[in-house]
């Protein structure tokens, strides 16, 4: 019955993220010149944000985008918990870091970022949801169909590219967002706790995508992926077959 489960949140989620990178699509203008009309109506108001009478803000203010990607993070975090719980395999402490820095940014830097006047905060922003999304789309076919080869092949070798300009583009807009927070504001009495929260998550979505990323996490995928992508075997797999 768990099993069942999984695998339906397994789809929902691949087929969640796949509407994402369609929606990211749909937005080029290369696209829309042969998207019929009602597509890019359907698609555009994603990527607007609601207009209230009130002035009041609320969590309905959000992009609808950035309602869908909190879903899919959310089926995300169930992931970690099994791991947690030893149900799947994977490292624990780096799934962790990686779907808190996510969440930073869903939650600070992308509602700013994608609705910024500027042009290069938008195409970053935009950078981000592609990396998330193709290494999402990339992924979930392995979880569907273990033990299928080239579903294995593209969810260790998509990340290899779709790794550094995601980590790249979080950082460069957690740090665009953390030098508008540290210079707004001057006074310290209108600053929450909130605001130093923010300032605390920003720090470390710039810190570990700046020093860890490329030092450790890397590494490890490059160890994983490149064997693959070069077409080299498993020697420790190999190694056990002669044994046996």
């Amino acid at each position: 019955m768990d099993a069942t489960i999984f695998t339906f949140l397994n789809m929902g989620a691949l087929l969640g993220w796949t509407f994402v990178l369609f929606l990211l699509l749909s937005q080029l203008s290369a696209t829309q010149a042969f998207l019929p009309l009602i597509i890019q109506q359907l698609t555009l108001p994603f990527f607007n944000t609601p207009i209230f009478e009130t002035t009041t803000s609320s969590p309905d203010d959000r992009l609808p985008i950035i309602n869908l990607l909190l879903f899919l993070e959310g089926i995300c975090f169930i992931e970690v918990g099994r791991i947690a719980i030893g149900q799947l395999k994977g490292n624990l402490v780096l799934g962790v870091i990686l779907h808190l820095i996510r969440m930073s940014c869903l939650l600070i830097v992308l509602p700013a970022g994608l609705t910024s006047p500027s042009d290069t905060k938008v195409m970053i922003s935009t950078l981000v949801l592609y990396s998330w999304a193709l290494t999402e789309v990339g992924r979930y076919p392995m979880y569907l169909f273990p033990s299928s080869a080239m579903a294995r092949y593209v969810r260790l070798v998509l990340p290899i590219v779709t790794f550094p300009v995601g980590a790249f583009a979080e950082a460069v807009g957690a740090y665009w967002h953390l030098k508008q927070l540290l210079l707004v504001s001057a006074d310290d009495a209108t600053r929450s706790s909130f605001h130093w929260v923010q300032v605390g998550l920003l720090v470390m979505v710039v810190g570990i995508n700046s020093l860890l990323g490329p030092t450790m996490a890397y590494p490890a995928l490059l160890k994983k992926g490149l064997p693959v992508l070069l077409g080299k075997k498993d020697k420790s797999k190999s190694t056990r077959k002669k044994k046996d």
